[in-house]
């Protein structure tokens, strides 16, 4: 209490002195100082952040970043501006007004209050909107206005009296409504603003695509006494000089509407009539309030390096917010996703960025001019086109366009994989626990990569390619995944060639057939081996190699249609979706040997101490696999069910 005490003591003191200095001070003089202030308040402000979010929401794809940091720039100085008028308010006169105020729309006023219900002014915070009260009082229509109470009493006493100079009467917010009908029912008119966020019991509406969350009270209060609402804006021309626009009345909804939704025909017609005028004059309106907070939307921008392992762990990771949007009530309708692929315009301009933002700790400098100059044109444009509230992205090559993305539309971010630099600059880092990263209130640890398995989608998958394929329930299936070649790791033809043939040898002998699909890393050699030895329909019935035929849903459609799962080792993400389908799985090594690095040689180590792998060379792998496609299908496991509850607390963590 004493801490406000203070400083409404000294913001009384600050008011007053500027009060006393405006009025010595040539208008233009005052003008030119307030554009100064408001330079400062943009640039060193954390309403500057706001500002860019609300502009990138509304405005994204329709105006370069330029042009939204200037519209912010020029908000802000408005506002100084119109804080220099109202302290001049006891001094300016009718005369002032008919000189530098032109109204367009009286007319309209006149004809209603005749009817003897009243009238409700209605507004934003666009313009010099405190001038609004001012000028109707001086020219003929006094109005009684609602203002907001702030936390400092005696500042506020004072700014009250400045709007009230003139006549007008004030109502502060939170007095009881029978003051505003009473005055409605006397015949007055009633100012009030209606673009601040009104909170989760507000009335939503449609502003700017989004919904916005709106105080359902001057709707309330139009209802009830058949007021009119008349939305008035006033636009600043230059400097002291505006023009005010009187709409026409908002329509009245059908008396056959139940009260909220009657609300929500009339917000949403102001809202519309808001838009417009903001972007007729967008650089008018306060940007720099939080006026989508309370807004169900949720924009998720995945960022992707061109890896599809990577990629699905995004999706993975979306999955979850979906998932926990929905676990709180909110519509699928308003989690929307994009994916853009991140190309740089060539290595060097990749390693420089990830070099920067190691360098300077996650806080990359000149951001606007590094994403110009590092990312193709293409890819800046997709970017640019998007407004994100989060931001995704898996693996090292992404973290620097991750800190990017995220400065531009000061979004959340979160990062798959364990980081090479900062970890604080993201607000989730989710990172298995082979990678060996101490934990923090931002760093979450998986026990496997993550995966897009789950019960209903391979239920789904199976079915289809099933069906597709024409397989019964007469012979059991296993589903072959083949990797590829990695820096550590490297196919070799003997022990490739001794596993397929003991695989056939298998299938040849107990009737089961064999699903099978390569992937992108798979050696060229490898994939002519597959064709040749699994040639048999009969026993092969799909062989997918995918280089050369991408299907969708064939992964999912394996995991879920075979009865145990043959997988490569080289892959840690392959392996986790393998186990995530809750089938027996058995990892070979694609290689002479198995050269994996520490931490892959871990990850395989753990999960076959938790009897979630059975790892295998060739020599052995006819009597691995007789023994392992009889065991029962596993339920999800444990692991897996941890995994999804890490991943509820990252996901909880960025919304």
């Amino acid at each position: 209490m004493k801490k406000i005490l203070f400083e409404d003591a000294l913001i009384l003191k600050t008011v007053k002195g500027l009060r006393a200095l405006v009025r010595v001070l040539p208008l233009r003089v005052s003008f030119a100082a307030a554009r100064g202030v408001g330079w400062a308040i943009y640039f060193f402000s954390k309403r500057r952040k706001i500002a860019h979010k609300n502009l990138r929401a509304a405005f994204a794809g329709e105006m370069t970043d330029a042009r939204m940091k200037q519209i912010a720039r020029l908000s802000m100085q408005n506002l100084a501006m119109s804080s220099v008028e109202l302290l001049r308010f006891p001094e300016m006169d009718r005369a002032y007004i008919e000189k530098n105020i032109r109204i367009i729309g009286t007319e309209r006023i006149d004809a209603k209050l005749k009817e003897g219900k009243g009238a409700i002014f209605l507004t934003g915070h666009f313009g010099c909107w405190e001038l609004l009260n001012l000028a109707s009082s001086l020219v003929g229509y006094p109005m009684v206005v609602l203002a907001r109470t702030q936390k400092h009493p005696r500042s506020n006493d004072f700014l009250n009296s400045l709007r009230a100079s003139k006549g007008n009467q004030i109502i502060r917010k939170g007095m009881p409504v029978r003051e505003i009908l009473k005055a409605l029912k006397q015949g007055k008119i009633v100012g009030m603003l209606s673009d601040q966020d009104g909170g989760r019991n507000g009335t939503f509406v449609r502003f700017f695509n989004r919904l916005s969350s709106s105080p359902s009270g001057v709707a309330t209060f139009a209802l009830r006494t058949n007021a009119p609402i008349f939305p008035v804006f006033i636009f600043r021309e230059k400097f002291g000089v505006h023009r005010v626009e009187v709409g026409e009345s908002l329509t009245r909804p059908a008396d056959a509407l139940a009260p909220e939704e009657a609300e929500r025909v009339l917000l949403q017609q102001f809202a519309g009539i808001l838009e417009s005028k903001i972007r007729k004059s967008p650089d008018q309106w306060l940007w720099a309030h939080r006026r989508w907070k309370s807004t169900p939307n949720r924009s998720i921008l995945i960022l992707s390096d061109g890896k599809q392992g990577h990629l699905n762990q995004s999706l993975a990771f979306l999955d979850a917010i979906r998932d926990q949007r929905q676990r709180q009530g909110v519509a699928p309708a308003y989690t929307v996703s994009k994916i853009v692929e991140i190309r740089f315009k060539n290595r060097f301009c990749k390693s420089l960025l990830n070099f920067t933002a190691r360098l300077f700790q996650g806080r990359i400098p000149c951001k606007s001019w590094m994403r110009e100059k590092l990312l193709t044109k293409n890819c800046c444009q997709a970017l640019d086109k998007t407004a994100a509230d989060i931001v995704v992205s898996c693996g090292s090559s992404l973290l620097g366009a991750n800190l990017l993305v995220k400065a531009q539309n000061q979004a959340r971010s979160a990062v798959i994989m364990k980081p090479s630099f900062f970890a604080q600059a993201f607000d989730a880092v989710i990172v298995p626990r082979h990678d060996q990263v101490k934990q923090k209130k931002n760093i979450f640890i998986t026990e496997m990569a993550l995966t897009r398995m789950d019960n209903r989608s391979l239920k789904d998958e199976s079915k289809e390619l099933s069906e597709r394929l024409g397989l019964s329930n007469d012979h059991k299936r296993i589903g072959f995944l083949i990797g590829g070649d990695t820096p550590k790791v490297k196919f070799a033809r003997a022990p490739f060639t001794k596993l397929l043939e003991e695989l056939k040898r298998y299938s040849l002998q107990s009737g089961a057939v064999v699903l099978t699909t390569s992937s992108r890393r798979t050696p060229g050699w490898a994939n002519e081996l597959l064709k040749a030895v699994l040639k048999d329909k009969a026993q092969c019935p799909l062989l997918v190699i995918a280089n050369e035929s991408n299907a969708s849903g064939v992964v999912p459609g394996i995991l879920g249609a075979s009865d145990i799962l043959v997988v490569s080792g080289e892959s840690m993400s392959m392996v986790s979706e393998a186990i995530a389908s809750g089938k027996p799985v058995i990892v070979f090594f694609p290689g002479a040997s198995g050269n994996f690095k520490p931490k892959h040689e871990e990850f395989l180590k753990r999960m076959s101490q938790k009897k979630l792998i059975v790892r295998t060379e060739p020599e052995t792998f006819y009597e691995v696999i007789q023994k392992e496609i009889s065991r029962e299908k596993k339920e999800t496991c444990a692991a897996l069910a941890c995994d999804h509850e890490v991943l509820r607390q990252a996901v909880r963590r960025v919304l």
